[in-house]
Formats: structure tokens, C-alpha cells, sequence
């Protein structure tokens, strides 16, 4: 049997000018399916054996940040199957929210570092773990750090017009402004970032400690090179 068509390579370079979309297409969707795959069925640490740190920043890089994470998390929460470093690039406010809303929602990290923006919008709803308890008994020790705009007021009670009737004022976040050992060690410009807990992050027992001993490990001397 003869084919009408035989292939040559003058059919076969017109086939790929108007056919070649079909197969980026097709390898588009081979590559998002396995990736789908190994999404779903990747094994993924149980909240009790994790800790996700989500910092919103353009400086850093996710290698210096886990490299920064790793001995702290070997240190003081060895027991820890992941310690994670996220970077949320900061792009425009509208995308911005929406990958933090997205994350909120979803449960997604146990400390986040935050601009003051977003950190006194999620702490004025009770987003947050009030922190005021820990850095008075020292679980927090943070006795030289000026706290004052960590503070939020929050709403816990509303009556039937919606106009608050109970607000609590806590301390919600770290200022990181000082704690130029972050700028050193990870190359984040938190310079107006907050540290959070998140308040439903189902693991204080190692949340808790973990983010103390990341804060003291952010400590450190103003360098030259940083400017106000």
C-alpha cells in the first residue's frame, strides 16, 4: 500500500510550521501532570513534624535563607522532620494579597515575616499568636528590644450593627528593624518587617522555642553598609 503522502522533508517542515503548538502544548501537559503526580503522592511531614518560615522580601535568596534555618532547626527543634524557608517575592499589592490571602486560608507556614502593611491588617483579626505572655515569663527573651510597634488592637466582639464593643490591644509581632543579623545571614532587608506566629499553626510546642532561637539568631551588629 502506498501512502497519498509520503513523508519528506518538505512535509515534514510544513507539518512542524503549523502542527508544532500540538506538541508544546502536549509536553505543557505532560510536565504539569507529572507534577500534579508527584504533588499529590510526594510525602509531606505532618504538621507536628514541621515548621514552614514565610518571609515576604526581594533580597533574599531561598538558599541563603535555608542555609541560615538549617542549624537553628538542628540546634533547637532536631526532632523536626523539615524546616522551611519560603520566599514570597513582594510584586504588586493586588498579587501580594492574593498569595498571602491564599496561604492564610490554606493554613499554609508557621512564622511569617511580614511588612507592616499586611502584619497590622492579619493582626487586627486575630490572625496572629498574641506574644505579650511569652516575652513576659521569657520564653521570648527580648527584654532589650523596643516592642512598642508590635502592638495591635484587635476586635474580639462586635454588636449588631457591626461597630466593635471589646477590643484587646496584645503584641502580635517582632519588630525586626535591629536585628541586622538577618540582613548578614539570609540578606533580608527587614527593615520594616514584622515576625509572627501564626495563631493556628497546630505546633507550639516547637514553633514557640524555634522562633525565639531565630530571633536570636537574627541579632547583631549594624554593619557600614547598611543605611537608613
Amino acid at each position: 500500500m502506498r501512502m497519498k503522502t509520503p513523508i519528506t522533508k518538505e512535509t515534514l517542515k510544513n507539518h512542524m510550521t503549523y502542527s508544532s503548538w500540538k506538541y508544546i502544548v502536549m509536553a505543557v501537559c505532560v510536565i504539569f501532570g507529572w507534577s500534579l503526580i508527584y504533588t499529590t503522592t510526594a510525602y509531606r511531614s505532618p504538621q507536628d513534624k514541621r515548621i514552614d518560615v514565610y518571609i515576604q522580601t526581594n533580597t533574599a535568596s531561598a538558599e541563603l535563607v535555608q542555609s541560615f534555618l538549617d542549624p537553628i532547626w538542628k540546634e533547637t527543634v532536631p526532632e523536626m522532620e523539615t524546616v522551611n524557608g519560603i520566599i514570597m517575592t513582594i510584586i504588586d499589592d493586588y498579587t501580594t494579597s492574593m498569595q498571602l490571602m491564599t496561604y492564610m486560608a490554606a493554613g499554609e507556614g508557621d512564622i511569617y515575616f511580614l511588612t507592616e502593611q499586611y502584619f497590622k491588617s492579619y493582626a487586627s483579626q486575630g490572625s496572629f499568636l498574641a506574644l505579650d505572655g511569652l516575652v513576659a515569663d521569657g520564653t521570648l527573651q527580648l527584654d532589650d528590644i523596643d516592642l512598642t510597634k508590635g502592638y495591635v488592637a484587635y476586635v474580639e466582639e462586635y454588636d449588631d450593627n457591626d461597630r466593635p464593643i471589646k477590643t484587646s490591644r496584645h503584641l502580635y509581632g517582632i519588630p525586626l528593624d535591629s536585628f541586622y543579623g538577618f540582613m548578614n545571614g539570609m540578606q533580608v532587608d527587614n527593615r520594616g518587617l514584622y515576625a509572627v506566629i501564626i495563631v493556628n499553626n497546630q505546633n507550639d510546642e516547637n514553633v514557640i522555642p524555634f522562633f525565639n532561637a531565630l530571633l536570636q539568631a537574627g541579632r547583631g551588629e549594624k554593619e557600614a553598609w547598611i543605611t537608613e
